[in-house]
Formats: structure tokens, C-alpha cells, sequence
């Protein structure tokens, strides 16, 4: 028996239901896509710094050395980024399903909570792993610490998301134990989930790398190019290889979002498809753009389809969402008390907080476009 969950609520939404829906998309794109870059870049560098990084070693080692050494030193904007995004995704999310998630939270309090430990020990890192490399030093250990951290984060928010969508679990596992060690380990779709994640993050971060690599070619054409390449390498290659457990997870799904995902739901099925074809046209850019002599117009062009892609996802996961509560009878509340105020100071600091990444990446690019004391020679 399905169970039914209450529709009252004490509380009215501070906006109506379909503008904080639209800021949920729009804050938890964005964290996607800081996140992608950050997990992804620091799995890329703390494989580079693993293979070589030292001075003097032979150039192909070289290069692996100093493209990690750049990746490091970009690691705690990513983290800024990733985190500012994040929370104001997971206030949106409170919000709106906030029954739902506040049962599951406090059903996995233990390593919920860690989170916050394991986020500050990574932000610490990464900036231990910057530090490091601008002074032309190796930052393997900091690597390892960042991708780890973040590979535990990732996981455990598998978890909570994943408890977030079996309200009827709920009630067994709190008379079961009252320990907050309640992992979602027996989610068909936690694994999935998870691989889907890790590669749509290599793949994202591949492509920043090259879309980086390509602009240090123009003061460092050797550097460039082989950053470049090995950029496209690791996007391609992540890309392909993202769309197994991808249809894995679509078919772990339970068989309502599976079906309205096929065809049942037309609107679901669109964005679904769309991903799909959006993830091919990147990966058909993405591999002329090995072999171009000038490839950015390809990496752009790549970009803007993995982009797409990933909005197209992330409305598909909400279609899912969506569907598969449906039969729990949860819905928003229809009492609305607009708090325009706070709302226009939210939407002006989100504007300020992307023009400050953006500035943000802009001067971290043109910083390190030329080459540095410790790397000439490359």
C-alpha cells in the first residue's frame, strides 16, 4: 500500500509554487555545472600529478605535471562557486519538498551532518593543493583529499535524494532504529546515480580543460595544444561511457517515471530524448575537435551542447520526481504569502554572484595563459 502523505502544511510559501520551482532549476543548474567542473577537474589533476609533476622529468610527464598544477590552483574558486549555488538549490528544495527531505535527512543524520566536517576538510584542501602548486610543487596529496571529500559529499547526497523519493520507507526504518544511520543502500537507482554523476563530472571537467588549453594556446602553443587534446580526450571518453549507467539508471527507476519517461508523459519524453541528442551533438563536436587545427568554435559549440544536455537532465530528474510521488498524493502548498522583498534581494545577489564567478574565471584564465617561472621550457 502506497502510503498517503499529508497536503497540510503550517507554513505558506514565501513565493508561489512555480517561481521557486524556476529558481530551484535555474540555482541547481548552476551548481551542476561548478560542481562538474570541480569534481571532475580535481579526478583529471590528481591523475596527472599521479602519472608525473616534478621538474626536470621528461616532457610528457611534464605537462601532466603542470596541467595538474593548474587545475589545483583553480580548485577553491570552484569550491566558492559550488557551494554559494548549492545552498541556494537546497533552500529552493527545502521549500518545496521539505516533508520529504527533512524525514530523509534526519533519517541519515549521522553522515548527513558529516557532510560539514568532510566540506571544510575539502575546501581546506583544495586550498592547501592551490598553495602547493603555485609555489611549482606537486599537490597529490591535496588532490587525493579534494576528490575524495567530494566523492563522499556526492554519495551521501545520493543517498538523502535518492530516501527523498520512498516516503514509504520512512516509517519502518525510524521504528527499525532511531540510530540516523539509515544509508539508502538498497536503492536499486543509488549506484546508477552515483556512476552517472562521477562521469557526467569528467566529462564536463574534460571539456573545461580543453576550453582552458585552448586558451594558453595562444601564448603557449605546444602547452595548449596538448592540454587542448587530452582535454577533448577525457570528455569524449567520459561521455560515451556516461550513457551506461545513464539507461542503467533509467531502468532501476520505478515503473511509473520509467513509463512517462518513454512515452506517457509527453513533456518528460521530450526533455528526455532531447538530453540524449543533446549529449550525441556534443560528443560529435567533441571528436572533429581533436583533430582541428583550431578547434575552439568546435569546444564552444560542444560546450553549449553539454550545457544543454545537462538543463535537459536536470528537467528530466525533476519529470521523475515528479512522477514518482504522484502516487503519494504529495503536492506543494497551495497557501502562498509572497515575500516579494526578500525574493528581488535574492534574485539581485544571484545575478552579482554570477557576474563574480564569471569575472572570476575570466582573470584565473588570463592568469595563467602565459606560462609561469616554474614551467618554462615545457
Amino acid at each position: 500500500m502506497i502510503p498517503q502523505i499529508p497536503t497540510l502544511d503550517p507554513l505558506p510559501l514565501p513565493a508561489p509554487a512555480w517561481l521557486l520551482w524556476a529558481l530551484l532549476t535555474l540555482t541547481f543548474v548552476l551548481h551542476l555545472l561548478a560542481m562538474n567542473l570541480l569534481l571532475g577537474g580535481a579526478i583529471i589533476g590528481l591523475l596527472a600529478s599521479s602519472r608525473g609533476g616534478g621538474r626536470g622529468q621528461a616532457p610528457q610527464s611534464d605537462r601532466r605535471g603542470r596541467r595538474s598544477r593548474l587545475i589545483a590552483q583553480a580548485l577553491p574558486a570552484l569550491v566558492a562557486a559550488t557551494v554559494t549555488f548549492g545552498v541556494a538549490a537546497l533552500l529552493f528544495l527545502q521549500v518545496l519538498y521539505g516533508r520529504l527531505f527533512f524525514t530523509a535527512a534526519v533519517l541519515l543524520a549521522v553522515p548527513w551532518i558529516a557532510v560539514v566536517a568532510i566540506l571544510i576538510a575539502t575546501y581546506y584542501s583544495a586550498y592547501v593543493g592551490s598553495i602547493r602548486a603555485r609555489a611549482g610543487r606537486a599537490p597529490l596529496a591535496a588532490l587525493w583529499l579534494v576528490v575524495f571529500g567530494l566523492a563522499a559529499i556526492a554519495f551521501l547526497y545520493s543517498n538523502v535524494m535518492g530516501l527523498l523519493l520512498r516516503p514509504g520507507e520512512f516509517l519502518a526504518r525510524a521504528q527499525a532504529s532511531a540510530s540516523g544511520l539509515h544509508l539508502n543502500l538498497d536503492d536499486p537507482t543509488l549506484i546508477p546515480r552515483y556512476l552517472h554523476v562521477l562521469f557526467g563530472a569528467i566529462a564536463v571537467g574534460g571539456l573545461g580543460t580543453a576550453i582552458w588549453g585552448s586558451i594558453i594556446r595562444r601564448r603557449d602553443e605546444a602547452f595548449g595544444a596538448w592540454m587542448t587534446l587530452h582535454g577533448v580526450y577525457w570528455a569524449a571518453g567520459a561521455t560515451m561511457v556516461n550513457f551506461l549507467p545513464g539507461f542503467w539508471w533509467l531502468a532501476a527507476l520505478p515503473r511509473e517515471a520509467l513509463l512517462g519517461l518513454l512515452g506517457q508523459d509527453p513533456l518528460a519524453t521530450f526533455s528526455f530524448a532531447s538530453g540524449i541528442l543533446a549529449s550525441l551533438g556534443a560528443l560529435a563536436l567533441l571528436v572533429p575537435a581533436a583533430f582541428a587545427p583550431d578547434p575552439r568554435r568546435l569546444l564552444y559549440g560542444a560546450a553549449g551542447s553539454l550545457g544543454l544536455a545537462l538543463v535537459l537532465m536536470v528537467l528530466v530528474r525533476d519529470a521523475a520526481r515528479r512522477i514518482v510521488l504522484a502516487p503519494t498524493g504529495f503536492r506543494t502548498t497551495a497557501w502562498v504569502a509572497p515575500q516579494w522583498g526578500p525574493i528581488a534581494i535574492f534574485v539581485a545577489l544571484l545575478a552579482a554572484a554570477i557576474v563574480a564567478v564569471v569575472w572570476m574565471v575570466v582573470k584565473l584564465t588570463q592568469g595563467t595563459a602565459a606560462p609561469s617561472s616554474h614551467d618554462v621550457g615545457v
